[in-house]
C-alpha cells in the first residue's frame, strides 16, 4: 500500500511539474496559479445553497426555471468535455502553454478559442437561473472575469508561441461570440 501512494505521489508531481507548477510559482504566481485557484475556488463555491431563498414561486414557472437552467449547465458540461477532449496531451491547467504543447484549433477549438471556459460559464449560468439566486448571479459574474483575465493572460502567451495564433484571434471569438466583454477581437 505505502508502494501505491509512494508511486501515485510521483506520478501526481511528474503531472504538475510537466505543466509548470512550482512552490515559486504557487508563491509568486509567475506562471497564473492565482486565476487557477481562483477559478476552482468559484466553482466549489456553486455548491452553496441559493440566496436569497426564494418560497412563493408558482410550481410551473419553477420548472421552467429548472428546466432551462440543467439544460444550460448540461450543454456547458458537453462543451467542457469535449473540448477537454480535443486538447489532449496539451491541456493545462495554467494559463501558459507547456514547453511540448501544439495549438490546437480544430473541433471545439474551430468556434471559440477557450471553449473550456464558454462551458464552466455556461454551467454556471444553468446554475444560476436553475437556483434563481442572487449569489449565485454573481459568481457567475466573478468566474467570467477570473476566465477572462486568465484568457487574456494564456493568450499573450500563445502569441509569442505560436505566431500563427495572432491570426486565428482574428477569426475566431474568444469565449461567446457576440457578448463583447467575452469576445475581445478589435
Amino acid at each position: 500500500m505505502k508502494l501505491y501512494k509512494n508511486i501515485l505521489f510521483k506520478n501526481i508531481k511528474t503531472i504538475l511539474a510537466r505543466w509548470g507548477f512550482s512552490k515559486q510559482g504557487l508563491i509568486q504566481n509567475s506562471k497564473g496559479e492565482w486565476y487557477l485557484f481562483s477559478q476552482i475556488l468559484l466553482i466549489f463555491l456553486h455548491l452553496t445553497p441559493q440566496y436569497p431563498k426564494i418560497e412563493n414561486i408558482a410550481f410551473t414557472i419553477n420548472t421552467v426555471f429548472i428546466i432551462i437552467g440543467l439544460t444550460i449547465s448540461i450543454q456547458g458540461l458537453i462543451i467542457s468535455i469535449k473540448a477537454f477532449i480535443d486538447l489532449g496531451d496539451n491541456l493545462t491547467p495554467l494559463p501558459y502553454p507547456m514547453n511540448d504543447s501544439n495549438l490546437v484549433k480544430n473541433n471545439s477549438y474551430k468556434s471559440t478559442r477557450h471553449p473550456l471556459y464558454k462551458g464552466l460559464i455556461f454551467i454556471s449560468l444553468g446554475i444560476c437561473i436553475f437556483s434563481l439566486s442572487l449569489l449565485h448571479l454573481f459568481l457567475l459574474l466573478l468566474l467570467a472575469y477570473i476566465l477572462k483575465k486568465k484568457a487574456i493572460k494564456e493568450e499573450e502567451t500563445l502569441k509569442i508561441k505560436f505566431p500563427e495564433y495572432i491570426k486565428y484571434i482574428e477569426e475566431v471569438p474568444a469565449i461567446i461570440r457576440n457578448v463583447k466583454y467575452l469576445d475581445w477581437r478589435s
